[in-house]
């Protein structure tokens, strides 16, 4: 399976998804969202938003597309264009499309990773969507529990916040054993 990347109208993704998939029936499309913990008026609730906002990936069994899905896309309402070229559309390459694989692994909703900071202060993912791609954390927001990742996909550079929740392991009695909250 090969997955291709288009940019559409920002904010308008659930609307190009209504229309495209009534025409494209045989085309798996995945609008990635991230729940993110968003602090409004002195309270921390989860709230859902695109992890690539404006952006839609979509996979096909081959590298070529055929011009009937080409011509439904390019004159679909809100389409912008097709990564990393308009003119000759192409899958993603390999380390992208494990990018995106890797995204699409946790469904269309990605949870907040589970971490831990080591004695140095330093990240360490113990489970979640963050697991794998530790290397491109460029900035780690511990107030609002955020990282901020690096990724370049179709030769763009991407900048994306995750959410992450913190694991604690504590001290329970004198024996040593531990909980974890």
């Amino acid at each position: 399976m090969q997955y291709f990347a288009i940019q559409i109208v920002t904010r308008r993704e659930d609307d190009w998804l209504k229309q495209i998939e009534r025409r494209l029936s045989g085309v798996r499309f995945h609008k990635i969202m991230k729940k993110m913990f968003i602090r409004r008026h002195g309270k921390t609730k989860l709230e859902e938003s695109p992890v690539f906002p404006g952006y839609i990936f979509f996979e096909y069994e081959s590298e070529d597309l055929p011009l009937d899905i080409l011509h439904v896309i390019r004159h679909s309402r809100f389409f912008i264009r097709f990564l990393p070229s308009n003119e000759l559309p192409r899958p993603l390459n390999l380390k992208d499309s494990e990018i995106i694989r890797h995204f699409v692994h946790f469904g269309s909703l990605i949870p907040p990773s589970l971490v831990r900071f080591d004695e140095n202060q330093k990240i360490r993912v113990i489970q979640g969507p963050l697991q794998g791609i530790e290397g491109f954390i460029v900035k780690v927001d511990r107030r609002k529990r955020r990282v901020k990742v690096r990724l370049t996909i179709a030769d763009s550079v991407m900048t994306l916040d995750l959410a992450y929740e913190v694991l604690e392991i504590e001290e329970t009695s004198a024996e040593g054993s531990h909980k974890i909250s």
